[in-house]
């Protein structure tokens, strides 16, 4: 063997030895509960039961030395807030099954701002195959959320951020607990309120379970951003998915969701009986658009009053492009005041190929709202409601078009729903016998009262 030759076979060997031995923390600037291996920056529970620092240093050294890929490979974890700027990449663990972490009570600081257990600003990060649990987070103030994909604190015209929860369960201590607390967060970073500030980007949340929240999923998107929450399961969640003042591009797809299944909370705020909300104020952009598909509505019956879908605009007309199709909604024989869907001041919605059944106050309400109580009061036109189900149910009243109604149409062939047509300005293709109205009290109720529930 030539010397050229066997100096190259040494630097080859050495090489490969290099390859597969893992760097330990120091080389990351960690400890050794953090290592690297090959692309992946592993860590390892702390004997401590504190794992915030280390977790935020793996972080750290992702976000800055550009690793994608952040594994948690030991079973149990307790961390305080941590938080990442521009991070690209995964945090996860091994399964939903086989790692767990647990947000420290009293470990947010919630008094000014919405304390975060797991926080990304822009960039473009996952949260993948690990249990999250919560109860009660907050060293002050009330208001949490267990993760956060904000704009940039730092820099509000630094506003797009892509984020993705795909297989994670994320468990509260539900309305007992004395803070409110959020699993997954979209919007503006705290302190970016102007228009041109609303966050930017995607977020989908896939194959989770939420239960135990006061909130399930809440965004506030714009610019038409793409918001999928698919494959999920909802239970026990004070609102499973809100959707405020956004202009996003929303599908809720597959998903199965319990509503009215809360008890616990405060008289006439309405929260544990709906189980998705989509509400506009003053500060709405002037568009929004949602697909309803596939879905599970279960009422399990709490209060009288649930409400599977319930829109509702105050103070400015958004134009919502809405599409509510192929879902299926499971009364309750106690549910005497509430409805399947819900539309307050909304115009140009398309329901078709729902199946409804058993009992509800009413399966679809479309009226305008109280202007004394903030409601626009303005016509609501544009509805159709086709090539639905209504053979199984046993609502007194399956359709009701309230006041300021017109040219909504009733398709035929939908099993003979009972439709009250107050205004008689609608087209009401086939329809069996109508009786009493009984009113979208519950739900002007409780929009008014959303607000001054999300400020805490």
């Amino acid at each position: 063997m030539t010397l050229h030759k066997f100096l190259l076979s040494l630097f080859v060997a050495a090489s490969l030895v290099n390859l597969t031995l893992p760097a330990r923390g120091q080389d990351l600037g960690c400890s050794d509960n953090v290592s690297l291996s090959g692309g992946t920056i592993e860590v390892e529970s702390d004997t401590s039961g504190d794992d915030t620092n280390n977790i935020q240093c793996a972080l750290n050294a992702a976000a800055d030395l550009g690793y994608r890929d952040i594994l948690l490979i030991s079973g149990e974890y307790s961390s305080g807030p941590i938080s990442a700027s521009g991070f690209v990449g995964d945090f996860r663990g091994v399964s939903k099954s086989r790692t767990s972490l647990a947000i420290q009570d009293a470990s947010l600081d919630c008094e000014n701002t919405v304390g975060v257990g797991m926080e990304f600003n822009t960039g473009s990060a996952s949260v993948r195959n690990m249990t999250i649990t919560v109860d009660s987070p907050c060293a002050a103030g009330s208001s949490a959320s267990v993760i956060a994909f904000y704009s940039d604190r730092a820099k509000c015209s630094s506003r797009t951020t892509f984020g993705n929860v795909d297989r994670v369960v994320i468990t509260g201590g539900g309305a007992d607990s004395p803070n409110a607390v959020t699993g997954v967060l979209m919007q503006a970073a705290p302190g970016c309120e102007d228009a041109s500030e609303r966050i930017l980007g995607t977020l989908k949340v896939n194959r989770s379970e939420l239960l135990g929240l006061d909130f399930g999923v809440l965004t506030s998107v714009a610019g038409g951003g793409q918001v999928d929450i698919n494959y999920n399961t909802f239970t026990e969640i004070g609102l499973p998915i809100t959707i405020l003042d956004a202009s996003q591009s929303t599908t809720i797809l597959s998903n199965t969701i319990n509503y009215n299944d809360v008890g616990g909370y405060r008289a006439n705020t309405g929260m544990g009986t709906t189980g998705i909300l989509i509400a506009s104020t003053s500060n709405s952009p002037d568009s929004n658009g949602t697909i309803i598909k596939n879905n599970k509505f279960f009422d399990r019956g709490l209060s009288d009053s649930g409400f599977g879908i319930l829109l509702g605009q105050t103070s400015k007309r958004v134009d919502h492009k809405l599409i509510v199709t192929a879902n299926t909604f499971e009364g309750n024989r106690v549910n005497t005041a509430g409805a399947g869907i819900a539309a307050i001041d909304t115009g140009d919605g398309i329901l078709a190929g729902n199946r409804f059944k058993s009992n509800a106050g009413t399966w679809v309400e479309i009226s305008n709202g109280n202007t004394a109580d903030g409601y626009l009061g303005e016509a609501v036109t544009g509805w159709a409601v086709i090539a639905n189900i209504f053979t199984a149910s046993s609502a007194n009243t399956d359709i009701v078009l309230g006041a300021g109604t017109s040219g909504t149409i009733i398709g035929r062939d939908q099993g003979l729903p009972v439709v009250d047509d107050q205004t008689g300005r609608n087209d009401v293709l086939e329809s069996a016998n109508a009786t009493a109205y009984w009113g979208l009290v519950g739900a002007e109720r409780f929009l008014i009262n959303l607000a001054n529930i999300l400020e805490g």
